[in-house]
């Protein structure tokens, strides 16, 4: 794995914890698989933050962004930090890693681990569940890296996964995080709201504001949130039938 990892020196850290909010950048899957990537953006919109690292790597899709401006550039992650009560430390940006995704983890929980992280969110959507309705509320689900950390999340409103795999980045570094001296928690939705997933991001910062402790404001995130029809008739298209 070809990695470049750019940093800034830290200052000391209060109680830290890294949120981990990266969605996968193929484009078939963004519509229903993006809810990290929305609450990663709008955190950095409604929160102050300053970038502290950056991460390029061949982990990510063998592709490269063409910008606005007609510039070809490569993918990259981004770690900002933002000062509060405790403070967190948010991995966000263009893409989640496809290859190499034990190997990327570790780089980013030594990072971590360096940084006195001692409690990992990562945010996601689960893959094997079948869609919910765009306009149902979302029940959030999770697990933990510990019998403790799961009973931490059921008394936090999250609805335990259980007896059910959970592949990729945004699961396989909730699970390493133990290695790391961390806990470690997967914060995931049944997909089917599209983009930019209002209902479901303003659940999840709802848990994650009760699990670590900051406030943001969700007023505008909520004015996104769609009204169900009057009357839905599915058609042969649909997924929803």
């Amino acid at each position: 794995m070809w990695l470049k990892f750019e940093t800034k020196e830290l200052p000391k850290l209060k109680s830290p914890v890294l949120l981990v909010a990266t969605s996968t950048s193929l484009q078939q899957y963004r519509a229903l698989y993006s809810q990290a990537r929305e609450l990663g953006k709008y955190m950095l919109a409604k929160m102050e933050f300053e970038k502290v690292a950056t991460i390029h790597s061949s982990a990510f899709a063998p592709e490269i962004l063409v910008r606005e401006d007609g510039l070809g550039v490569l993918p990259a992650c981004h770690v900002y930090l933002h000062r509060g009560k405790r403070d967190i430390l948010l991995l966000t940006g263009d893409a989640s890693p496809m290859d190499d995704q034990y190997e990327f983890s570790k780089v980013l929980l030594d990072y971590a681990r360096k940084a006195g992280v001692k409690e990992l969110y990562s945010i996601g959507a689960r893959w094997s569940e079948n869609p919910v309705s765009p306009f149902q509320d979302p029940e959030i689900n999770g697990f933990a890296s510990s019998k403790e950390g799961a009973e931490r999340l059921e008394q936090n409103g999250v609805k335990l996964i259980k007896a059910e795999p959970a592949p990729f980045f945004a699961s396989i570094v909730v699970a390493l995080a133990a290695g790391f001296g961390m806990e470690g928690y997967k914060i995931s939705v049944d997909h089917g709201e599209p983009i930019p997933h209002a209902r479901t991001v303003v659940r999840m910062l709802e848990v994650l504001e009760s699990m670590i402790g900051f406030e943001i404001d969700m007023e505008e995130l909520k004015s996104r949130i769609v009204a169900p029809p009057s009357k839905v008739l599915p058609d042969d298209n649909s997924i929803y039938h």
